[in-house]
């Protein structure tokens, strides 16, 4: 069972000492019309549809996940676009990369269909709310259409064009634990997607030892492995960062089998 509180923990042990985002974090956390949209998509991807959580908590999962693998990245002298393009600092980046992936499946709140789109939309005027309350005009435009990049091409629809947005794209490739499952599965949704992901019980992201990052998928048995394959490698090989990436699956059923794609 996920504990929110324990989630926003480890949220802020990635964000550290930056102290901008650490209040953009605490701001967007507690703000009653983005919770209400999140309570929103999930009415329409769990309640409607049948799917898996687009809420809060996957937001919340996907912004740490993201913000982990861009610092494993940046430790290993990869920079992101913000910073390599000279539009802002390194804090900026974690900034862009956190907001995109906390608002990208926002469009969820009106449908299913085409929602990076319509979450681009969804999104726009909280984003720059948000922004200009720490930021000059300049640096929230360039930064507000990268937030807005990340967004847009997370379902592998349109490529990135910045590290920032394929990093929010590979992270949320990374939520495919059993616990986004839980409530449709509960509610009687059984098929391949709820199958799979019950199936898969921990994502391990780390330093890598032959590329910089290191992705491990532990599932308790073969099922899982329609997740790894249809999700997230997917969402890795559009991502534009494949190159950095290693991705292995560890299956326990009788003994423990390895099984590696990159």
């Amino acid at each position: 069972m996920i504990i929110e509180e324990e989630l926003d923990k480890s949220i802020l042990d990635e964000i550290g000492n930056f102290d901008t985002l650490k209040r953009i974090f605490h701001r967007v956390n507690l703000d009653k019309k983005i919770n209400a949209l999140f309570e929103q998509a999930n009415l329409v991807s769990i309640g409607r549809l049948g799917y898996t959580d687009h809420g809060k908590i996957h937001a919340k999962i996907v912004a740490r996940n993201g913000l982990r693998i861009l610092r494993i990245l940046e430790k290993n002298g990869i920079r992101p676009n913000v910073v390599k393009e000279k539009i802002g600092e390194r804090e900026d980046a974690y900034i862009v990369v956190f907001l995109g992936a906390y608002f990208h499946d926002i469009g969820m709140a009106l449908n299913r269909k085409m929602h990076e789109l319509l979450g681009v939309i969804v999104a726009s005027p909280f984003i720059r709310r948000i922004l200009s309350n720490f930021l000059d005009e300049e640096k929230t435009e360039k930064m507000y259409a990268m937030i807005e990049e990340c967004i847009l091409c997370h379902m592998g629809e349109f490529s990135p064009t910045t590290l920032e947005a394929g990093v929010v794209e590979v992270a949320d490739g990374t939520d495919i634990t059993e616990g986004r499952a839980r409530i449709p599965f509960k509610l009687g949704k059984e098929d391949i997607h709820s199958f799979s992901t019950i199936a898969i019980k921990r994502v391990n992201i780390l330093e890598g030892e032959f590329k910089p990052l290191r992705i491990e998928v532990e599932m308790d048995c073969f099922a899982g492995v329609f997740q790894v394959e249809e999700i997230l490698l997917r969402k890795i090989k559009n991502s534009g960062l494949e190159k950095f990436i290693e991705l292995i699956a560890k299956v326990k059923e009788k003994e423990e089998k390895i099984v590696r794609y990159l």
